[in-house]
């Protein structure tokens, strides 16, 4: 691909395996090995400038949380936490290690989380949705296999929510933004989007990973979905169903469509090959979500790595710290509404060289 024999082979999210073969016990997935070459890398790309960058977001996330009892009081209070607890964990910090406020908001983010959680699984503020539902459950997921000694609570609490993102799956193999058949809004003939199914496969990935099962044909109807949604170019639609497929691609779903096949275990076909190439050739270009879709695009081009991930990477972890804000927060997207959301992702991304986190496990 663009002239290099490299290989997508090694490539996956959430500690490198296959979604179908046996993982080993949480206990043993606290930290991940860092090679020496991972190690040069990571001095190359964690800069000084990086760092108080980092920083800076951080005490911005911090100080909003206190200040609104863990997002209680903003838009979207589910996955702002949960994407603030992985952005925390992204720097190697858990609920049990690191600096004393870190630890404390990563147990207030928790229990906020847990609090939100219904009877029959779903993580719901109102507002977040099936977004942050599997927002959520990937943050318990991350959270418990990274801990040395994980937390039960955590462990039902997850395989709560899996259940529920089982159930939740529409006919077409996707997901929308409720939970398919549980409300007037929705039912199981929704089409599902693009952009939410990867917060779902993700967070199957992850508990899968962790050793939970997780019903084969949900996975096989998913990647029925994201295979029908690809176009032409490479791109992805944004729902799939009768009807609902646009003629054209665009960047953000594009960047979740990539992920969702590598959630779902494809590392080399000819769609993860020409997923990839789509990205490479429009990650420069302006949309309306750029923190979204940089958060699922340097995740996707992480794992292919070399070049690739060189270049990409130069570029966007430039203009993060280019268009961050005197505050410490992100400059808003032309559709994006959350500033806690937006920074909460940035800071994923400019973390994403640590390895910390089983989702950037190459």
């Amino acid at each position: 691909m663009l002239g290099e024999k490299r290989k997508i082979t090694a490539c996956c999210l959430l500690l490198g395996a296959s979604i179908l073969l046996p993982m080993p016990d949480a206990s043993a997935q606290s930290q991940p090995k860092v090679s020496a070459s991972d190690r040069r890398a990571i001095r190359n790309e964690i800069t000084p400038k990086l760092r108080l960058a980092v920083r800076r977001g951080m005490a911005q996330l911090l100080s909003r949380q206190k200040r609104t009892n863990s997002f209680a009081s903003e838009d979207y209070s589910v996955a702002t936490n949960a994407l603030m607890g992985m952005a925390l964990l992204a720097g190697g910090y858990s609920d049990k290690t690191g600096p004393g406020e870190y630890i404390a908001a990563l147990k207030q983010n928790t229990s906020t989380i847990l609090r939100y959680q219904k009877k029959n699984g779903y993580i719901d503020d109102g507002d977040s949705k099936m977004y942050g539902h599997g927002f959520a459950t990937l943050y318990l997921a991350q959270l418990y296999g990274m801990s040395a000694s994980p937390d039960t609570v955590i462990r039902k609490a997850l395989e709560r929510a899996i259940r529920l993102i089982e159930r939740a799956q529409g006919k077409e193999g996707g997901w929308d933004y409720l939970p398919a058949g549980s409300g007037v809004l929705t039912s199981k003939n929704a089409n599902g989007d693009t952009s939410i199914t990867v917060c779902q496969t993700l967070a199957l990935r992850a508990a899968r990973n962790l050793g939970i099962a997780v019903d084969g044909a949900v996975i096989d109807n998913a990647r029925r979905y994201i295979q029908r949604a690809q176009l032409g170019d490479g791109g992805f639609a944004y729902r799939v169903g009768r009807g609902s497929i646009k003629d054209y691609s665009e960047f953000p779903r594009s960047s979740a469509g990539v992920c969702i096949l590598y959630s779902l275990g494809d590392y080399t076909s000819v769609k993860m090959r020409q997923g990839i190439l789509y990205l490479e050739k429009n990650y420069r270009e302006l949309n309306n979500f750029p923190h979204y879709a940089h958060y699922y695009c340097a995740q996707a081009l992480f794992q292919v790595g070399g070049r690739s991930w060189r270049e990409y990477f130069n570029w966007v972890s430039g203009q993060l710290l280019k268009y961050q804000l005197k505050d410490g927060s992100w400059k808003a997207g032309r559709m994006e509404r959350s500033s806690s959301v937006r920074t909460a992702m940035a800071l994923i991304v400019l973390q994403l060289p640590y390895r910390f986190l089983p989702i950037h496990e190459r």
